[in-house]
């Protein structure tokens, strides 16, 4: 059976179409927040939330109170957490980060080795189990995308100007620390939706790469909006069908597909470069 047999074969799976609708909808709404990410230069956020939500499902787990939910609450609080260091202390944004990365990470060593495991799959939490996505799950990613975008396209201009001159913004009678605060909750949410897809080690490419990528050949802020997400679904579905195809775990290829587009934009935007030189 050639490859093309064998993907076609798994995409007749009920399983294998969630997979791939639940994988669309979280690369649409990292995508989105990617681009505000990369700008504000705050792009070790979602590392340092993925830790945390580590933590955060150890203590659910451990305590036994819905750990998806208690996880969330944890993330947000993380999330307002950092931005609450960064902006009222010294401290930079990146060791603000660190410090909610080595919190979350230890605390949930901890209590994984004091539950014993919990009767659950570490690699399913580290490197995702997208192929396992229940319908509820689905629903659930849906629902979580149409408030998140429905709340950015309220407050987008506020938004935009807030994370291009934030002075500015602040002297025109924007909250910008609200703006802030926002920033950093919804990138919380995409983290914990994410956790299926990419797994806690690889949360943060989903929310670095689409952005990064779409800045190095956009013309413009809407070109960069437009982009992100192409990129971003680009990702996960060329991800997803090279694991199916290698039987690997599709946390990975879709990362590494990610990697590889912003390489090949990056490489053809130097050739480009160097051929109007000549």
């Amino acid at each position: 059976m050639s490859a093309l047999d064998l993907v076609l074969s798994y995409l007749t799976q009920p399983f294998i179409q969630r997979a791939f609708v639940i994988g669309i909808l979280v690369a649409l709404l990292s995508s989105l927040l990617s681009v505000f990410i990369v700008l504000k230069n705050v792009s070790l956020i979602g590392d340092g939330l993925a830790h945390t939500a580590f933590g955060g499902l150890a203590v659910g787990y451990y305590v036994g109170f819905f750990p998806l939910w208690t996880a969330a609450g944890l993330v947000v609080l993380g999330s307002m957490g950092i931005t609450k260091l960064t902006r009222s202390t010294k401290i930079p944004s990146d060791a603000a980060v660190a410090v909610f990365l080595t919190l979350g990470l230890a605390s949930g060593i901890l209590l994984y080795e004091l539950g014993r495991g919990f009767g659950i799959s570490l690699e399913s939490l580290l490197f995702g189990s997208i192929l396992l996505a229940s319908k509820n799950e689905l629903l659930f990613v849906a629902a979580v995308l149409a408030a998140v975008v429905a709340l950015m396209l309220f407050s987008f201009s506020k938004l935009v100007y807030t994370t291009f001159n934030e002075t500015q913004a602040q002297a025109a009678g924007i909250r910008t620390a609200f703006f802030d605060y926002m920033l950093s909750a919804l990138a919380g949410v995409a983290v914990i939706i994410s956790i299926p897809i990419a797994g806690i080690l690889l949360i943060a490419a989903l929310l670095v790469l689409p952005g990064l990528t779409s800045i190095q050949v956009a013309r413009s802020f809407r070109e960069t909006m437009v982009l992100s997400p192409v990129f971003g679904l680009t990702s996960v579905v060329v991800g997803l069908l090279v694991s199916l195809v290698l039987d690997v775990a599709p946390g990975a290829t879709i990362v590494l597909s990610g990697l590889g587009i912003l390489l090949g934009v990056v490489t053809a935007r130097k050739i480009g470069e160097f051929v109007s030189r000549e």
